[in-house]
C-alpha cells in the first residue's frame, strides 16, 4: 500500500514541478508585459506631446501602476484559459524531456563547428582566388 502512495507523490511532485515551471514563465511574461506597456505608455505620451501642447508629463507613478495592473490582469486571465495553460504545460512537460550535452560534449562539438568552418572557409577562398583569377584572365583579353 505505501508503494502506491510512493508513486503517486512521486507523480504530484513531477506534475507540481511541471507546473511551478509554467507559473515561473507565467510571472516572466506578466513582467515582460509590464516593461513593454510601461515604455508604451511613456512613447505614446512623448509622441502625443509633440502634436499638442501637453504641458505635463504623466505621473510616474500613475502610468506605471496602470501598466502593472494591465500586466498581472492579462497574466492571470492568460493562466487561467483553459486553452493556454494546456499548451503552457504541454511544452513544460515536452522541456523536461529534453536531455543536454555535457561540458565535453558541448566543447567536441564546438570544435568541430569551428574546424569544418574553416575547411569552407578555405575551400571557399580558393574557388574566388580561382574564379577571380580566370575572370582577370577573360576581361584583360
Amino acid at each position: 500500500m505505501s508503494t502506491i502512495a510512493e508513486e503517486q507523490g512521486k507523480q504530484s511532485a513531477a506534475v507540481l514541478g511541471i507546473e511551478r515551471w509554467v507559473q515561473f514563465a507565467f510571472i516572466g511574461g506578466a513582467f515582460g508585459l509590464f516593461w513593454l506597456l510601461n515604455h508604451a505608455i511613456f512613447g505614446a505620451w512623448d509622441t502625443l506631446a509633440d502634436y499638442a501642447d501637453l504641458a505635463s508629463d504623466p505621473s510616474d507613478t500613475w502610468s506605471t501602476a496602470a501598466a502593472a495592473v494591465l500586466a498581472v490582469v492579462t497574466g492571470i486571465v492568460l493562466y487561467r484559459h483553459p486553452k493556454t495553460s494546456r499548451f503552457a504545460n504541454l511544452v513544460a512537460s515536452e522541456l523536461s524531456k529534453v536531455t543536454w550535452p555535457t561540458r565535453q560534449e558541448t566543447w567536441a562539438q564546438t570544435i568541430v563547428v569551428v574546424v569544418v568552418s574553416v575547411i569552407a572557409a578555405v575551400i571557399l577562398g580558393v574557388f574566388d582566388a580561382g574564379w577571380s583569377a580566370l575572370t582577370d584572365l577573360i576581361y584583360k583579353v
